[in-house]
């Protein structure tokens, strides 16, 4: 049997991660499943939704186990999961790395996007893990909130400390490097004396 094909979209928050795992999983027509971890409510329990709007039906999972035994997701041709930083304990049970390697040997192909670092700029252990086995690995970047600039970081500018916490636009906003606080030349006063960014247009100081 010819093994799967594993692909894992990446990036910061903002960047159409979900956007393009979806416009992917529609090539398939029936013949793929829709993953995302129980973990994620923000917009429903069994649905994917993007931050424009963009949704499909999915399989809200909290086990490898009812990854690898539910019925329609062994008859799939290609598997899709959303956020898969987020299938780790103590939101899900089981290695899912070993668990997309079992559905590679079935033959079914996978495709992943999830976050590739937190807030504070640490790597994901999950999505790093995947890109060591990926077939195809593509790093999406976003538009910072600050500059406009390429933004490959993602900034918590609300809500607590906690190194994960569920969000979007009322805690989170991309920023590149020079406006994000944990890089070597960030200083405050970027902020001020770069660019004012409002309404969709970038306006010098």
């Amino acid at each position: 049997m010819q093994q799967g094909v594993l692909e894992v979209i990446a990036g910061p928050m903002f960047a159409g991660k979900t956007s393009m795992l979806l416009k992917k999983a529609r090539a398939f027509d029936a013949g793929m499943v829709l993953i995302k971890p129980s973990f994620d409510t923000r917009y429903g329990i069994c649905e994917i939704k993007t931050h424009d709007g963009l949704a499909a039906r999915a399989f809200n999972l909290s086990n490898t186990k009812e990854v690898l035994e539910l019925d329609a997701i062994r008859k799939a041709k290609a598997v899709f999961f959303d956020e898969i930083q987020f299938f780790t304990d103590p939101y899900f049970s089981g290695d899912i790395i070993d668990c997309v390697r079992i559905l590679l040997n079935r033959g079914q192909s996978v495709y992943c996007c999830g976050l590739d670092m937190n807030w504070k700029g640490e790597c994901f252990k999950i999505t790093s893990e995947l890109q060591k086995i990926a077939n195809r690995y593509v790093l999406l970047q976003a538009k910072c909130s600050i500059c406009n600039q390429a933004a490959p970081y993602t900034y918590k500018s609300n809500g607590s400390d906690a190194k994960i916490e569920l969000g979007a636009a009322d805690i989170y906003e991309p920023r590149c490097p020079r406006h994000f606080p944990f890089c070597n030349d960030y200083t405050p006063e970027n902020i001020q004396k770069d660019a004012c960014y409002h309404q969709g247009e970038l306006f010098e100081l």
